[in-house]
């Protein structure tokens, strides 16, 4: 199938943001452009059939849109970071990138996103942990094994030996998921 080049225009408050578009038909186009503004959160867009200059960010949204990314292999960010993490600026707006990415794939981001792989640099969708805390070294698979560990009998020290964290953390999880669990009603 052949690609064609296209041209999106973003506006968002006063800035304005050219980023190339690559697509199989207008379609395609269409639904990445409008996927990649509600991301960036821009008041309007504009799709032409024109060719704009590569950036970081239209490379980015090129391989979501294609599904670039290999479960393996960590993606090194290449572009700015602000505390450690991959950041891009646009319209006028700092964009953390993995955020970013679960904006545009339309994932719900209850929490914080990490690198599951523990490289700070790396994007690669798959390796997308999601924390329900910031601070949280469990994600919710580990989260909800803890859960169902923990309702087996399953003593506090071998649930921490098995998800390779302190007790403490298993303590303040149980804590936590019971406190926003409620009392049970019999």
């Amino acid at each position: 199938m052949t690609s064609t080049n296209y041209c999106l225009a973003l506006k968002r408050k006063d800035k304005n943001l050219n980023i190339a578009v690559t697509a199989n038909d207008s379609n395609h186009a269409q639904a990445q452009a409008s996927d990649i503004a509600r991301a960036l959160q821009a008041d309007t867009f504009s799709l032409s059939y024109k060719s704009t200059n590569d950036t970081s960010l239209s490379v980015l949204f090129r391989r979501l849109a294609s599904s670039d990314f290999e479960h393996g292999t960590c993606e090194r960010w290449e572009g700015s970071f602000c505390n450690g993490s991959p950041v891009l600026y646009a319209l006028g707006h700092k964009y953390y990138v993995r955020p970013l990415i679960l904006d545009y794939l339309e994932i719900n981001k209850d929490g914080c996103v990490k690198p599951s792989c523990n490289n700070k640099l790396c994007i690669n969708p798959y390796h997308n942990s999601y924390k329900k805390m910031k601070a949280s070294k469990l994600g919710d698979a580990d989260t909800n094994l803890v859960l169902v560990f923990s309702s087996q009998g399953v003593p506090v020290r071998e649930i921490a030996k098995a998800l390779k964290v302190h007790r403490s953390t298993i303590y303040r999880t149980l804590n936590r998921e019971h406190f926003h669990a409620g009392p049970a009603h019999h």
